[in-house]
């Protein structure tokens, strides 16, 4: 990250922790909260970053004490800090593309700076910008389900119990047995995959982590009973372990198909893999090769585009697909 950006980033963490008038919060505190947060800043700067931000900001300096205190005007409102044309129509997108795939009550959450990035486009001078909401506009890649829906509540409940690391009791509706179970859950971590919220976690004593859909939540509140960290658990090898993939094994296979020319001008651009090689043929066709996960996820990719990419090999693949297809003309005779 630039300095520039990292002390963009700073700044509006540090009005985060700024509290408004009348309450205040000393420098010492305020660099404590600053590292808690993962930034690797010195005192000084802090103290440096603070006197810049009175110059633009309706920041107060109270001096005793021996050390200076700081709050913001209470009438001051953030949501607007920071925008610019660019700026507005980022979050624009953000909110397009998000409001497709989270809930509808976190998306609620960042309400107020998705409509101060409308405000400040439909305040552009209009011979400029005028319908801007026409030249901008977010797509999802396929076919996108609507978001499933969460009740009031279970979002802010569960989410801040992954962040604060306690334990809840919840009732879910388990699509396997179809009826209500009362469970008391130790949250991991929060995923969010396609418009299906989950929530990693363990369950009583046990070490392996669970899947649960946020929408089949009923009930969620604070457990009186103490919460069991997973001691070296990764989200992201997790995650690398294809958990949310269908993993069919642990490792790599070697895809080797023929694509039409659409496919592989798609995959010029996007790769399957860091090592993907297309080559051309005689027949308008190209040869690809590259390494990917054993998983069902590529496969069904693959699928979607039909005949438009023949595979030759993993063997097996090659003889599902085939299996599809005569089942599908099977359905048609």
């Amino acid at each position: 990250m630039g300095k520039k950006h990292g002390t963009l980033f700073r700044t509006l963490a540090m009005l985060k922790i700024i509290p408004k008038k009348p309450s205040y919060r000393a420098t010492s505190a305020i660099h404590r909260k600053l590292e808690e947060k993962g930034f690797v800043v010195n005192l000084r700067t802090v103290q440096r970053d603070l006197k810049d931000m009175m110059d633009h900001l309706p920041l107060n300096c109270i001096e005793g004490d021996g050390e200076h205190r700081w709050n913001l005007s209470a009438s001051f409102n953030d949501s607007k800090l920071g925008l610019d044309t660019p700026t507005a129509l980022t979050l624009v997108l953000a909110h397009e593309y998000l409001s497709g795939l989270l809930p509808q009550i976190a998306v609620d959450q960042i309400a107020p700076q998705f409509k101060a990035a409308q405000q400040y486009l439909n305040a552009l001078p209009k011979n400029h910008y005028s319908g801007w909401a026409n030249r901008v506009k977010a797509i999802p890649n396929g076919k996108a389900l609507l978001p499933a829906q969460v009740k009031q509540g279970i979002w802010d409940a569960v989410s801040e119990a992954a962040l604060e690391e306690y334990a809840i009791d919840v009732t879910y509706l388990s699509r396997k047995h179809n009826e209500p179970k009362d469970y008391t859950l130790h949250p991991q971590a929060i995923v969010v995959r396609h418009s299906v919220s989950y929530l990693l976690a363990t369950v009583k004593d046990y070490d392996d982590i669970r899947q649960f859909a946020l929408h089949r939540i009923q009930r969620a509140e604070r457990s009186q009973k103490n919460f069991r960290p997973l001691k070296g658990f990764n989200l992201s090898e997790y995650l690398n372990q294809s958990a949310f993939d269908y993993r069919v094994s642990i490792d790599d296979v070697q895809l080797k198909a023929r694509v039409k020319n659409e496919i592989a001008w798609l995959l010029s651009e996007t790769p399957l893999s860091e090592d993907q090689n297309l080559k051309p043929e005689e027949d308008g066709w190209y040869q690809l090769t590259a390494t990917v996960p054993d998983d069902q996820q590529t496969l069904w990719w693959i699928q979607g585009y039909g005949a438009a990419i023949d595979v030759q090999e993993p063997q097996v693949w090659r003889e599902h697909i085939h299996q599809q297809a005569r089942e599908v003309l099977g359905l048609m005779s």
